[in-house]
């Protein structure tokens, strides 16, 4: 235990310390520790002068003792060099400095680039053709024997290049000379030196005057210092920390040069040659301002013995170092001199050194750091990008979707990949998927033109119910044949606002708007919203967060009163509720003599939709003279007013036949059901009263639900369907929709893609007014000014009827509605047709000359 305890320690007994055993030791080996430990952070690194130590003649050397210190370092290992500064040559002095730092796993290839040229040499009869093969192969040869021998035997200097070089130089050595002065940095700064004041400019040109004309006898001045030049230069690379994964970020310690009896040999220009390669690379630069410019990181200690006493000692080493450091700029002087005197009784020193602890480094850190938060966010990139709807090892910035729940909520230009769940019902998938495709399809054609513009559906793209996405396929049919069809090209992107607990439908509304506010900030070609097929709060909000971003929103299906109200950026093709419970109190007054009306409607506080409806027929049954003698709603959750739809039904049933009694329904489809069953439960021999329905009750016809209540008369209205034409084909949209989707007008009842198709076509009339009226300016900017000029006297003829917007209401003038009488068999027979379709001889009803008009 006690050998194993004295071979980590510096301390080596007071006979071999006994060059330090002088005034100052201690403080020499703190200044030492200081310079030798690298800081943490670059910008803190400091030039490293020369230490010389000189001590009276006969004095043991104070080297020895000191390489012990970063040679028994704790940490990081020290690199260490002690050579003889007696040595003659330069350029074995400097051999035997590069081969101890090189035993510590530094590399050296610069220096081993020039040592190359230096030993280069080409026969007499070497034709100039011939001159690259040969050099190629003289180097060849000089990989094969650069070894040497150390202490621990025979060391391979050949790993100074790289091992790509040598196995291309050994197969094919002109090659690998090419591929070496081409890609590889040391070759290319040993190319750019300059002899005898101009540079060859490659290293291929440099051997060659190394060889023709004899540059190594010419200027062995330039010649020595070049290599300390690479010399210092291989040091500054290995310690250089402005890569993550580089080997200087680890090297927490400085390398140590130390030169014995510098004076007496080449020691003296070693040293003097250091600070010409430091003073050449920074001249005129100020290490205070720049202090991370230092040109290497190696400390050199020299030592010699003089009769000559320098003025500063070694126990004030510190304050000689910030003197120097402080004067560095001004002086170009690498050089501190201090006097150790080891002759003069310094009591105390050697308990001191005895008692020293060990040079200890800082542990890197950095790197192993910086591997851990890489691989931390390699793993986390998964997750990450599954919260964000996005392949697993995608790294785009911008996550235009979020997953939430089970639903991605956002903006996606491959729906096919985001809105198609495995819940998608078997029976539907192939249409929802057809269509997708076809849009897609689409803007890859739009992608390819300069005026294409963008433009955003939003809806409940993940509903939970087959009958909700055979509706949803509908509406992306009428987008994709507006798209097909329009003079604009078009490109879509499908927003999914889902559709959250409960069904009640664009629960993270405020979200997708978010998303397709972010995308239009990024991408100018977006242009509009439309879509939102369902009037709810959050459909409102939606309205709200994207007009305050100046980006114009259509409605499709939505009809509450406010939705056109708040504000400007919106408008909608369906007429509002106020203009449907209208007709509705004129077509029960006429057509039905009703003259007692119960009105039902949905309890949740976040359907504006039924709340307004039931709201808007209560005055309009009121202004027609009929009584309202019912107005209760039915609840949805457990939390809602009003009692359950059946229970709500069995109170819609009088007793008895009551003559001029109906019931209006304002509810939502999904209930329909629940409701009528439990009405029927109460009625008894024929008492089933008529039911006028919203037209929100079209999925139930639809859906084949009537076929449970072949005993009730279900009316309903409807601002797009195409059992109002005599032969749909006639209708440019419907032929259309019918070539692709292989459907006939008997067939086809959903008016949804009726809808979507005019919201499109509003948009493009739009953006064609934007564009006759300036062909340079940008479409978003005008577009709402270009919406806001279709008017009622320029009104476009839609598949749902003439949309001609009011001057101040932004919803279409006397846009036509229709009342439908629903069958068991998922067809409608026209009862009543208020407003105007365009080819109206075609029409299988008249429309009605007393149908209410909107105030103009």
């Amino acid at each position: 235990m006690a050998s194993r305890m004295a071979s980590q320690d510096w301390y080596l007994g007071a006979e071999q310390t006994r060059g330090l055993h002088f005034l100052g030791a201690l403080d020499l080996l703190e200044l030492l520790d200081h310079l030798a430990s690298r800081p943490r952070w670059p910008a803190r690194d400091v030039p490293l002068p020369i230490i010389h130590l000189r001590r009276p003649p006969g004095v043991e050397s104070p080297l020895e003792p000191l390489a012990n210190r970063p040679a028994t370092a704790h940490g990081r290992k020290v690199p260490l060099a002690l050579v003889d500064g007696a040595e003659p040559e330069p350029r074995k002095l400097l051999d035997d400095a590069v081969g101890g730092l090189a035993e510590k796993r530094l590399r050296f290839p610069h220096y081993a680039l020039v040592g190359w040229l230096l030993d280069l040499t080409l026969p007499a009869d070497v034709q100039a053709d011939d001159e690259q093969r040969e050099i190629a192969r003289q180097f060849k040869q000089h990989l094969r024997r650069r070894v040497r021998m150390t202490a621990d035997g025979v060391q391979d200097l050949a790993q100074d290049f790289p091992w790509w070089i040598r196995l291309v130089i050994t197969v094919m050595p002109r090659l690998g000379l090419a591929l070496m002065t081409l890609l590889w940095r040391p070759a290319t700064w040993v190319g750019e030196q300059s002899f005898g004041g101009r540079s060859r400019r490659g290293l291929y040109r440099l051997a060659r005057a190394f060889v023709r004309e004899r540059l190594a006898a010419r200027f062995p001045d330039e010649v020595n210092d070049l290599l300390v030049r690479a010399f210092l230069e291989d040091l500054r690379r290995s310690h250089r920390r402005w890569t993550v994964f580089g080997a200087g970020r680890r090297r927490t310690g400085c390398p140590w040069l130390l030169i014995d009896n510098v004076s007496q040999g080449a020691g003296q220009w070693l040293v003097d040659a250091i600070g010409r390669a430091r003073n050449t690379v920074h001249r005129g630069r100020s290490w205070r301002t720049n202090p991370l410019s230092h040109p290497d990181p190696l400390l050199v200690i020299s030592a010699e013995e003089s009769d000559d006493e320098p003025a500063t000692h070694a126990a004030d080493a510190l304050q000689g170092y910030k003197d120097w450091l402080r004067a560095l700029p001004r002086s170009e002087n690498w050089a501190i001199a201090l006097n150790t005197d080891a002759t003069a009784p310094a009591p105390g020193v050697g308990g001191g050194l005895a008692g020293h602890p060990s040079l200890r480094l800082r542990r890197a850190v950095a790197a192993p750091i910086v591997v851990a938060l890489l691989a931390g966010m390699v793993l986390a990139v998964p997750f990450y990008n599954h919260s964000r709807c996005d392949r697993w090892w995608s790294l785009a910035i911008h996550a235009q979707l979020e997953l939430v729940g089970d639903e991605c909520i956002g903006v996606s230009a491959d729906p096919l990949r985001h809105f198609v769940p495995d819940t998608v019902p078997e029976e539907v998938r192939p249409g929802l998927e057809d269509v997708y495709g076809k849009i897609m399809a689409e803007n890859r054609k739009a992608e390819t033109r300069e005026d294409a513009i963008t433009i955003v559906f939003l809806s409940v793209l993940t509903p939970r119910t087959a009958n909700s996405f055979a509706a949803l396929v509908e509406e992306l049919r009428g987008v994709w044949v507006a798209q097909k069809t329009s003079d604009v090209p078009i490109r879509m992107l499908l927003a999914n606002g889902g559709e959250g607990p409960g069904g009640r439908g664009l629960a993270s509304g405020d979200l997708a708007a978010d998303k397709i506010i972010e995308l239009a900030a990024r991408d100018r070609s977006v242009v509009a919203v439309t879509g939102l097929s369902i009037s709810t709060d959050t459909a409102k909000s939606v309205v709200k967060r994207l007009g305050s971003n100046a980006l114009p929103v259509i409605g499709s299906l939505t009809s509450a009163d406010d939705m056109a109200s708040i504000n400007e950026y919106y408008y909608q093709v369906g007429p509002n509720n106020l203009r449907e419970a209208r007709v509705a109190a004129y077509y029960a007054q006429t057509k039905l003599d009703v003259t007692d009306m119960a009105i039902f409607y949905s309890g949740d506080p976040t359907d504006r939709y039924s709340q307004n409806m039931a709201e808007d027929a209560r005055t309009a049954f009121a202004e027609r003279g009929i009584a309202v003698s019912q107005y209760k709603s039915y609840r949805v959750a457990n939390d809602d007013e009003g009692l359950a739809p059946a229970s709500l039904g069995q109170g819609a049933c009088p007793a008895a036949p009551r003559p001029g009694y109906a019931v209006f329904y304002a509810g939502r489809a999904q209930y329909l059901a629940e409701f009528l069953r439990g009405m029927n439960s109460r009625c008894q021999g024929g008492s089933t009263p008529p039911v006028l329905a919203s037209d929100s009750s079209t999925r139930f016809i639809l859906e084949g639900t009537m076929t449970q209540f072949p005993n009730v008369r279900l009316d309903y209205l409807s601002f797009a369907s195409p059992a109002a034409w005599t032969d749909c084909e006639k209708v440019p949209f419907y032929k259309n929709y019918l070539d692709v989707f292989h459907k006939t007008c008997q067939t086809l009842s959903d008016g949804r893609s009726a809808a979507a198709y005019d919201a499109m076509q509003v948009l493009a009339e739009g953006v064609r007014q934007v564009r006759r009226t300036d062909p340079g300016a940008r479409v978003r900017e005008g577009l709402l000014a270009g919406i806001g000029s279709i008017r009622p006297d320029n009104a476009i003829q839609g598949a749902t009827g003439r949309i001609g917007f009011g001057a101040s209401t932004r919803l279409p003038s006397n846009k036509a509605v229709i009342v439908l009488q629903g069958k068991t068999d998922t067809t409608s027979t026209p009862q009543l047709l208020c407003g105007e379709l365009p080819f109206p001889a075609d029409l299988v009803v008249t429309p009605d000359a007393g149908c209410p008009r909107d105030p103009q």
